[in-house]
């Protein structure tokens, strides 16, 4: 039989197979598709629900679910049907997909930066630690029986378990930081808001067992809290040879971040006031350290604030330097350290009067020195027995030599007075007589 054109157009190459739709540009193909996968997926129902009989196929069931289920993902992503197309077109989306909740989505991304939450090997310990005392009274008004297991003890012996391992933590990695610094750093990783941000992190509330609307109430943040220290007192006590070790790892791990972040507060000279007073101090000056403000709270951390102010060398309550620290003390250090820093005009004055009259001083005890030692001498000399003179003077008692000193210069005063009268009577009875 003789083919038309002599050829087979209908395996190619005719001209009506160029007129043909592109099946990923053509909407109707894809609708089409879309409402055959649709069918198939139908008919995979009712097959599964078949052979889901004791009677039916294992091999078909479980091909049945592989293939209902490669199909509905596909679905899933592919061409809308021709009714969302026209819902789309007559009742658009005002708002933007969600596809799930923002608080359940806030909790999976905090999840996320978590370590894995190590288990409790004893179950009754974990029905323990989500069990609130009040769903113990709920039982019991409906009589029903309560052995009152909840985790108000494991969260007092937890307590102390988070307090112990925060200390070795913090002694261990920051051995130069000083007491109170490390003192502060432990507040902050054991108070009960870090510990409740954990707690909802790992999402330890949810499965807390209460009566009420204790999570409507405004102690929920520390219950939640009190959870997360039952829970690790669970952890140590369920694993008697372990848990104590993997507990710290945990903890350490939750707050890595929190000790990374952690700024000292550096002290560059810790001697800052030992040095300020023998730069200006000595008898009749006064340092005073005063606060310049109250003290307040930044962020819960106190912060006080001292001034330094020298009296004495001829200045009466002098601004020198200020600090501030978390306590007196540190801020009374810093006070001075700015005060060595600055070295402002009346710090400099006040240092040079000290260095002027500690050279004075130092002039008088050797002239005194002198005066003493001819003394000896003469002594020694009227006496006739130098050796018995010399001797005495050994076992002279140090108040007597100091006498000896004292009154050198008081003599030694008293003739430098009497040459100064002189020189002016004699000025006087010149202008008399002219």
């Amino acid at each position: 039989m003789q083919k038309r054109g002599g050829s087979f157009p209908h395996y190619g190459g005719g001209p009506h197979i160029s007129r043909m739709p592109d099946p990923a540009n053509c909407e109707p193909c894809q609708l089409a598709g879309a409402e055959m996968d649709s069918g198939i997926i139908s008919l995979l129902d009712k097959l599964v629900a078949e052979e889901t009989d004791p009677q039916g196929d294992r091999n078909i069931l479980h091909h049945a679910e592989v293939l209902r289920k490669l199909l509905s993902s596909r679905a899933d992503i592919s061409f809308p049907s021709k009714a969302k197309l026209e819902l789309d077109k007559k009742r658009p989306e005002r708002q933007g997909q969600v596809t799930i909740p923002a608080y359940i989505d806030t909790k999976l991304r905090m999840a996320q930066k978590l370590p894995p939450l190590p288990p409790i090997a004893e179950p009754y310990l974990e029905e323990a630690v989500f069990t609130h005392r009040s769903a113990n009274n709920d039982a019991r008004v409906r009589g029903l029986n309560s052995d009152s297991l909840n985790y108000e003890r494991l969260e007092f012996l937890g307590d102390a378990y988070i307090e112990l391992i925060a200390s070795r933590v913090i002694y261990s990695r920051f051995p130069h930081t000083e007491p109170s610094q490390q003192s502060f750093l432990r507040e902050q990783l054991v108070r009960n808001d870090t510990l409740a941000h954990f707690s909802t992190s790992y999402s330890l509330g949810d499965r807390v067992q209460h009566g009420g609307h204790l999570k409507e109430s405004k102690a929920w943040a520390k219950v939640i809290a009190d959870v997360f220290e039952a829970y690790v007192a669970a952890l140590v006590l369920s694993d008697l040879e372990n848990g104590f070790t993997t507990a710290e790892h945990w903890l350490t791990e939750l707050w890595a971040s929190q000790l990374l972040n952690h700024k000292e507060k550096i002290i560059e000279n810790v001697k800052a006031k030992d040095d300020v007073q023998k730069k200006l101090l000595l008898k009749g000056v006064k340092l005073d350290y005063r606060e310049e403000k109250e003290m307040v709270y930044e962020n819960t951390v106190q912060k006080y604030f001292i001034a330094l102010y020298l009296t004495g060398w001829g200045y009466e309550s002098e601004w020198l330097g200020s600090g501030e620290g978390q306590n007196k003390a540190q801020a009374s250090l810093l006070a001075a350290a700015d005060a060595l820093e600055r070295r402002n005009d009346v710090f400099r004055v006040a240092e040079k009067k000290k260095i002027e009259m500690t050279e004075l001083r130092k002039r008088e005890v050797l002239q005194a020195a002198e005066l003493a030692g001819h003394r000896k001498e003469e002594t020694t000399v009227e006496g006739g027995k130098g050796d018995v003179v010399d001797i005495g003077e050994k076992t002279r008692s140090k108040r007597d030599r100091d006498t000896d000193v004292e009154t050198a210069l008081a003599d030694k005063r008293r003739k430098k007075h009497k040459q100064e009268k002189k020189h002016h009577l004699g000025g006087d009875n010149h202008e008399k007589s002219a």
